[in-house]
């Protein structure tokens, strides 16, 4: 048997609501219209959380090209700025920000010495 138009529109379809990026039950099957808006309005939104995790994925690399190890981190600025590290790379992979004391910012200052580091620093609000 032949795989058909509607074959692949269907698969289409079933792999982004099985990945939960569109609710299949708001798109009538017999609307092809409706269902390329669907699809289309579903990649445009997967475009933005893959460029996010593309960031984060890019601050974890210029970290450890600039510190070596995750260890080293809290070995050379404590224990509590290896965990900021860690806040701040799900704050780039969510699009938000963490929030530090002064104190905390300086311990994590090396950040902004990465590369891409006062990119990244976008992601810290330091309050009191």
């Amino acid at each position: 048997m032949a795989y058909s138009c509607s074959d692949f529109a269907d698969d289409v379809l079933n792999d982004l609501a099985a990945k939960g990026w569109l609710e299949s039950a708001l798109v009538a099957p017999d609307d092809p219209q409706a269902q390329a808006d669907a699809v289309l309005t579903a990649i445009a939104d997967a475009n933005g959380t893959l460029q996010l995790a593309a960031n984060a994925k890019q601050f974890h690399a210029e970290l450890l090209d600039g510190v070596e190890t995750l260890t080293g981190i809290s070995e050379e600025h404590g224990a509590g700025a290896l965990a900021h590290v860690v806040y701040l790379q799900m704050a780039i992979l969510k699009g938000t920000s963490i929030e530090l004391s002064s104190q905390e910012a300086r311990s994590l200052a090396f950040i902004r010495r990465l590369p891409s580091g006062e990119r990244w620093w976008k992601h810290v609000a330091e309050v009191e």
